[in-house]
């Protein structure tokens, strides 16, 4: 319980128990301490799901439970759904948990005739371009999965002409070691100095078929083919 109790002088008025009084130039106050109570509701996890894209904060969820592991019994229909978790404590909402094997806060449902088919393998963990000598990009990447559901290649796509690499669609591909982590350095052919390099980078999995790494992004660079220019010699 909280509250607040004000500070209390003798005056004319009588004492009134369990209240605090002032007097000054014959006006008497009052306060009295009262306490500040919180509602609580039932705390429960909130379960959210979309066939179209992962599910955003604020939806409504479809489901909800007291404690985990939960089976909702709502029936999912062919396709791909994607399914987040938050946890309601009773006064706040914790926000979407993380679910995915890279930290994402969902995980990805493939249903084919009513089958639970192979989800995408996990994209990079983390990768960037950096410009190397004479208009060479090199692009630098770490791969982090175990398990079924891990990739077999890398796959790269890039140009040279300001257009957006496709996804799926890779210029160069490269194989991933069987231990459950993996670098890539990998050198692009050199460019003229002021080309605009675009590259995505995905992960890919054979299951009778390509099943690419999915939300991937796109890094840019301009090519630097001349370098700084050398430091002068002492007296030069």
């Amino acid at each position: 319980m909280l509250g607040v109790i004000a500070t209390r002088q003798r005056g004319r008025a009588a004492r009134i128990p369990r209240s605090q009084v002032l007097a000054a130039k014959k006006i008497t106050y009052r306060a009295e301490a009262r306490g500040l109570y919180r509602i609580f509701n039932t705390a429960e996890y909130r379960f959210y799901r979309s066939n179209s894209a992962p599910p955003v904060e604020g939806d409504s969820p479809f489901a909800t439970n007291a404690t985990l592991p939960h089976e909702p019994a709502d029936a999912y229909a062919d396709g791909t759904w994607y399914l987040s978790i938050s946890y309601f404590n009773g006064i706040y909402d914790s926000g979407f948990l993380p679910l995915g094997p890279m930290g994402e806060t969902y995980v990805r449902l493939d249903l084919v005739a009513g089958v639970e088919t192979g989800s995408p393998p996990a994209g990079p963990l983390r990768w960037h371009i950096e410009p190397r000598a004479s208009g060479v990009v090199r692009v630098v990447g770490i791969y982090a999965q175990s398990g079924p559901l891990r990739a077999s290649q890398w796959a790269l796509a890039y140009t040279i002409d300001g257009s957006t690499p496709p996804a799926d669609t890779p210029d160069v591909t490269q194989a991933i070691a069987a231990a459950d982590l993996d670098y890539l350095v990998y050198q692009l052919p050199a460019q003229s100095a002021g080309i605009t390099v675009k590259v995505r980078l995905q992960t890919r999995r054979n299951d009778g078929g390509w099943v690419y790494s999915e939300s991937s992004e796109v890094l840019t660079i301009a090519v630097d083919a001349t370098g700084p220019t050398a430091p002068r010699g002492i007296g030069g």
